[in-house]
């Protein structure tokens, strides 16, 4: 909720629409927070499709080391394979984001992803 300051000086209450249904600004933000998740969302914008985690590995590790997946180090890659597996997507999964099924190891965007377009540019 934002304060709104009316013309006679007295102070007005207005709604802010929350981007994704049912969550705070301070848990969207919290959600955004990561430069993981944020690149996990920014990759999944660009493809428009579900991702395996693989793919999603091998991007996020490339853009975090400024390196060719060849160049870098194998427990560098596992590394950041293990944080997308066991924190980043399932954060982004309990908030509806996306799908993640572990079985098959793909990433899926849901319609709430849409619903980050607006903070898009900030990712």
């Amino acid at each position: 909720m934002r304060d709104k300051t009316r013309e006679n000086g007295e102070s007005q209450s207005e709604e802010m629409p929350l981007p994704v249904e049912e969550t705070s600004v301070d848990e969207l933000l919290k959600l955004i927070s990561h430069q993981r998740r944020r690149a996990i969302l920014d990759l999944l914008f660009t493809h428009d499709r579900p991702l395996t985690i693989t793919d999603l590995r091998n991007e996020v590790v490339e853009k975090e080391q400024d390196a060719e997946i060849t160049e870098i180090p194998s427990e560098r890659v596992k590394q950041v394979q293990i944080s997308l597996h066991h924190v980043h997507i399932p954060k982004l999964e309990e908030k509806g984001v996306v799908n993640y099924d572990s079985n098959r190891k793909i990433v899926e965007p849901t319609e709430k992803l849409s619903q980050l377009e607006p903070f898009r540019d900030h990712l």
